[in-house]
């Protein structure tokens, strides 16, 4: 091959170095000008010399990056080549006349830092710009030379050894980088002397070698690809399904349950109900509270479920439930916490996460009817995101695993599913893992399972960590109830058996109430009543002026008025002005002493900063009962 090719690899390989090596350059000027600066030496000096080497490099960087946007053929390589000598000659002498000026100016460490940066580079260079010569002479002979002139004027035997020894160990970096310089050129021409089609041969077979290697693998990987796309469209599927099942039953099953639950608290609240017959009304509210414990978990397996999640340390949570649990698991099992040391952070409800857990428990208990242990585990992980599809990420683990009777590939493939359950027939609904898989996902985490028949099963539920608690996101203040005098209450329900038993009710709290079915009716009512009204109870789904909307138009007329929204379902959007003092939500199905509360709170003197209502629509057409 022609020498003029060999030439045009040495300049090449001079802009291949990254730029990071040129960067060294105003680096070490930084280190040497933050030395001297208290020093003795001039800081004006000091600042010019560093934006000097700093324009030197950035004009080298630039020349760079218009050397591979040119792609010069070898016979412009001459121009690129005395390009690269005048950088680093002006580089070198940057270094030169800052070594001249700043040896002899401060103590012997500064001296010998200053002497060891500019040896260093040089030293560099005889590696980095040895397959250019001219460069690295360029380089070498500005930045040594003033270097040795001026220990060699400050006349001290210590300077004027120095000098000699800069001397010695230029001409030594001299045969260095000749030596590199001849093996760099006879690899090239050697390279150079291979034939083409040799070349092409070879990186045909290791292209095909390779390809063979890595074509099962990729196939490997898009089948898992596929299988993981598939069940994830399976789930948005079924998420979907059961969501419109318990988006259209939520809300008239909550009135139903509104109206048997408010009703069973106002009878249990009469002390002088016989024994026998107050343990049937127990049945009933304990019945009636079950059938709202599944709407509320088929609206959580369907993300139609309102959280209130804040942030909290899963190992405080899990230690607070260690005697609920023990109780739970009974006698004939044993209980084991191995909690990590270090607080686990994490934003969740805390309820829904006290959920997880019994529900994990629950489940671990009946694996083992003969028997065993339930050990909760909690720890944190950094993934990478190759981990069996889990995002990348740092995650709190919380690990419930049993010594039970396990699951085969099929239940485990179905153990998430709404309704499946392996338990006989009025043991179990089938919606409690279902639960726990909506509660996890609503919460931006992720649940795998680890079973073998007859070796026990491991749900492992992964949730991102957070750092740090901020304000917004402490404990909320606990409202309590108070004694308040009798106040004027308006109450606005479309359901006629809900509207009757919330005002039975309220009055029994001591309240007058003016009822309302309807939104237009409440506003004429409104109008007519020439009194006080001290607090709307609305519903929040209403045809044609919705709560939101009366809320509205009402406390612009009555700035005073308290609002206490009322509604058994979740899916819309938050109204304006949710989460203002005066402003609390109630979710149905409530009792007399759920409803009492919230309104002395209300309309307690110190008044109340409300939680924030469900995602509420502000206004709705009418349309059918399930809509609601």
């Amino acid at each position: 091959m022609a020498a003029v090719d060999v030439k045009a690899e040495q300049i090449g390989s001079l802009y291949r170095q990254s730029a990071p090596v040129f960067l060294t350059n105003p680096v070490n000027a930084l280190i040497v000008t933050a030395t001297f600066w208290s020093s003795t030496a001039s800081q004006t000096f000091l600042t010019g010399w560093t934006a000097a080497m700093a324009i030197a490099v950035a004009a080298r960087l630039e020349v760079r990056r218009r050397y591979w946007r040119a792609a010069p053929a070898p016979t412009e390589a001459d121009v690129w080549g005395k390009l690269a000598v005048a950088g680093t000659t002006v580089t070198g002498a940057l270094w030169g006349l800052g070594g001249f000026v700043l040896l002899g100016r401060s103590g012997t460490l500064s001296n010998l830092l200053v002497t060891f940066v500019i040896g260093g580079m040089c030293a560099a260079a005889a590696g980095t710009l040895s397959c250019h010569l001219p460069a690295y002479f360029g380089f070498v002979v500005p930045a040594l030379l003033p270097l040795a002139l001026r220990a060699l004027f400050l006349g001290d035997g210590v300077y004027q050894a120095m000098a000699a020894m800069i001397v010695v160990y230029g001409w030594g970096l001299f045969f260095v980088a000749n030596v590199t310089h001849r093996s760099l050129r006879d690899a090239f021409r050697l390279r150079f002397e291979n034939e083409g089609l040799l070349r092409a041969l070879t990186g045909a077979r290791e292209h095909l070698e390779e390809t063979n290697r890595t074509l099962e693998q990729r196939v490997a990987e898009r089948g898992e690809t596929l299988r993981r796309q598939s069940e994830a469209l399976r789930d948005a599927q079924r998420l979907e399904a059961v969501g419109r099942l318990a988006g259209g039953v939520a809300h008239d099953f909550n009135n139903l349950l509104t109206v048997l639950l408010a009703n069973l608290s106002v009878l249990l609240a009469d002390e002088r109900r016989d024994e026998p017959l107050r343990a049937m009304l127990l049945d009933m509210r304990d019945a009636a509270q079950r059938g709202a414990d599944l709407v509320r978990q088929l609206l959580v397996f369907s993300r139609r479920q309102r959280a209130a999640p804040r942030i909290l340390d899963v190992n405080q949570r899990v230690s607070a439930m260690h005697r609920l649990l023990a109780r739970l698991i009974g006698e004939n099992l044993e209980l084991k916490l191995d909690l990590h040391e270090d607080p686990l952070l994490v934003r969740a409800d805390p309820s829904q996460v006290e959920q997880v857990v019994i529900n994990l428990v629950t489940n671990a208990r009946d694996a083992m009817p003969g028997g065993g242990t339930v050990t909760i585990e909690t720890g944190s992980v950094d993934e990478s995101g190759t981990d069996d599809g889990l995002p990348a990420g740092s995650y709190v683990v919380l690990s419930v695993r049993d010594t039970g009777e396990g699951m085969d590939s099929e239940t485990r493939a179905r153990v998430f599913d709404p309704f499946f359950t392996t338990k006989e027939v009025g043991k179990g609904t089938g919606l409690g893992l279902a639960t726990v898989y909506g509660i996890i996902d609503q919460s931006g985490g992720h649940i795998r399972v680890d079973s073998m028949p007859q070796q026990g099963s491991c749900f492992r539920v992964y949730l991102p960590r957070v750092a740090a608690v901020s304000a917004s996101d402490s404990e909320p203040k606990t409202a309590f109830a108070h004694d308040v005098p009798p106040a004027t209450v308006l109450l606005v329900e479309d359901e006629v058996a809900v509207r009757s038993v919330t005002q039975r009710m309220l009055k029994a709290a001591g309240h007058q109430v003016l009822v309302a079915e309807s939104g237009e009716q409440a506003l004429a009512l409104a109008e007519l009543h020439s009194g006080s009204i001290d607090l709307l109870v609305t519903d929040v789904v209403m045809a044609k002026i919705g709560g939101p909307e009366l809320a509205q138009r009402l406390v612009a007329v009555r700035p005073e008025l308290k609002v206490l929204f009322i509604s058994g379902y979740t899916q819309n959007q938050v109204p304006a002005g949710a989460g203002n003092p005066g402003i609390d939500f109630l979710h149905k199905p409530f009792t007399y002493e759920a409803l009492k509360e919230k309104v002395s709170a209300l309309l307690s003197p110190a008044g109340l900063l409300g939680s924030a209502p469900p995602p509420i629509a502000r206004r709705q057409s009418a349309g059918p009962k399930f809509a609601k």
